[in-house]
């Protein structure tokens, strides 16, 4: 029987671990739990968001004559272009053989989630964000429409920060937005967790916050010195997908360079790598509201005064 080769070991592996890296990298980013996400088949596409509204008024008819008013809705675009995000993991040959766990499973979730981190920091602080992505992230967003609603997040109660986030809502709601997701840093959960009634029973139960679909961020991708949590109308956000993670079984290549390269066949070494392309767009509608374009987003912010 004839001998397997690398390249059938690394087609096996990638196969293998794949999907597993797809689905830790789906459950690892809030954004793409979060928001709708767009299949793109090439690097850039374009979307139309909505610039003008038509205007309509009377029509004075007393002497038959009256003229009916025209107007016109017009377009802009929003460019989706989609961006690479990878990472390589090196790990010693002896480590593999001496392992007593799947340890590849352990680096393939590893990989997933570290690219979810990624995307999460820039899309809703701008951490690294590609300079093609011309859309704000969240928080900027948030900044520029004027729906900043500050909270002393280390002195106020749980009932204070839930109150903000209401009205980070209503402001969304009034200027024509269906300000139904909720995204937060974890531990949020748990001050929520604790709030109770007159009665003493809880008055948040299970893992949503009512009236949201509430999404929690676990990769460590919050920056919680510069929110508390975004209330977000989810319709005016896409991720772009142009190419699923995946994943690629090295043993031959040389990494890095310098005093840091490392050369893995010289020192027994082999390394998974993991690459995705995304993109990122936020659209700033006009809505019969504002008459306006504007973003549909709003931050919780904690008071930087308070040393919070």
């Amino acid at each position: 029987m004839a001998d397997i080769t690398r390249a059938e070991v690394a087609s096996l592996i990638a196969e293998e671990y794949g999907p597993q890296v797809i689905k830790a990298a789906t459950q690892g980013s809030t954004a793409l739990a979060a928001f709708p996400t767009v299949n793109m088949g090439t690097k850039t596409r374009n979307m139309p968001v909505l610039a003008t509204l038509p205007e309509a008024d009377w029509v004075t008819d007393t002497d038959n004559t009256g003229v009916k008013p025209t107007s016109q809705a017009t377009w802009a675009n929003k460019t989706l272009v989609a961006e690479e995000v990878a990472v390589i993991v090196p790990i010693h040959e002896n480590t593999l053989d001496d392992a007593t766990e799947d340890i590849l499973a352990q680096l393939a979730d590893l990989g997933g989630q570290a690219i979810g981190k990624k995307l999460d920091e820039a899309v809703f602080f701008g951490n690294d964000k590609p300079v093609t992505w011309t859309s704000p992230d969240l928080l900027s967003a948030a900044t520029s429409a004027g729906n900043l609603f500050q909270v002393q997040d280390g002195a106020a109660s749980a009932d204070d920060i839930y109150g903000s986030i209401l009205q980070a809502a209503g402001a969304l709601a009034d200027d024509g937005f269906d300000p139904e997701t909720l995204v937060s840093k974890r531990g949020l959960m748990y001050q929520f967790a604790n709030l109770r009634a007159t009665d003493g029973t809880p008055i948040l139960t299970g893992t949503s916050v009512s009236g949201f679909d509430t999404y929690w961020n676990r990769n460590g991708a919050w920056a919680p010195a510069s929110a508390t949590a975004f209330v977000v109308d989810s319709a005016t956000v896409r991720i772009g997908v142009r190419q699923d993670i995946t994943v690629k079984f090295l043993d031959q290549a040389t990494l890095g360079s310098g005093q840091n390269q490392i050369n893995l066949a010289e020192r027994d070494m082999v390394a998974l790598r993991f690459k995705a392309r995304f993109a990122y767009v936020l659209g700033n509608p006009v809505t019969p509201e504002t008459g306006a374009q504007t973003y549909g987003v709003a931050a919780i912010t904690p008071d930087t005064e308070s040393g919070s």
